[in-house]
């Protein structure tokens, strides 16, 4: 058995102790301050606020960020009226493996990692080595494996990841993906179109 797939084993009930601790807290203010490993698009200063917590292996996240994403960023994120940040909350060990690929693209590829590891759920989320697995389908989206090697055997961007989901589950009462938070106030589950300028149209109103 390798390091690790050892290293797996051992924070596997840490993540699910995490998850058990989530539907006991209440949502917190802390939703909005900065955190490590924050990946934000849009303004700093943009009226809205929305940040998501999600997995990599969540097909309701990749049918969000297929179906919804789009759109939101080009009619709010691009035209300075909301600020959207990503943070991981990873829902297996391989979502960690992928967290950490997307974190090691950076951020100009960033968004390319993510759509390519949402595409493929099933083949690196169900792969006997899932980190194989997470790093071919990184390659062909321009993040060289000894690159990843380089990240995964680090530890850094695992560390951050993981400290990121204790943050969210012990502060924030996130229990599942997606989970957003939109000037604080918190939303669970995926979020149609209609409901979200709903939510937006009421807060720029506030906010003029």
């Amino acid at each position: 058995m390798s390091l690790f797939t050892t290293r797996r084993f051992v924070l596997a009930a840490p993540l699910a102790l995490m998850l058990l601790a989530a539907t006991l807290r209440p949502a917190a203010a802390e939703a909005l301050e900065a955190r490590p490993g924050d990946l934000a698009l849009g303004r700093a200063d943009a009226p809205i606020t929305m940040v998501e917590y999600y997995s990599l292996n969540c097909p309701h996240c990749g049918a969000f960020h297929a179906q919804i994403f789009p759109t939101l960023k080009a009619d709010y994120i691009d035209t300075g009226k909301v600020r959207f940040v990503f943070r991981d909350f990873p829902l297996s060990w391989a979502a960690v493996e992928a967290a950490i690929m997307t974190h090691c693209a950076g951020p100009e590829n960033f968004l390319a990692v993510q759509d390519a590891l949402f595409q493929s759920i099933s083949q690196w989320s169900r792969a006997e080595s899932s980190l194989l697995a997470v790093a071919k389908i990184g390659e062909s989206a321009g993040v060289e494996r000894a690159q990843f090697k380089q990240c995964v055997e680090d530890g850094a961007l695992e560390k951050e990841i993981l400290a990121n989901y204790g943050f969210a589950a012990e502060t924030l009462g996130v229990g599942g993906t997606p989970t957003f938070f939109i000037n604080g106030e918190k939303h669970v589950g995926g979020l149609p179109l209609e409901r979200l300028a709903e939510i937006f149209s009421n807060l720029l109103d506030k906010s003029d």
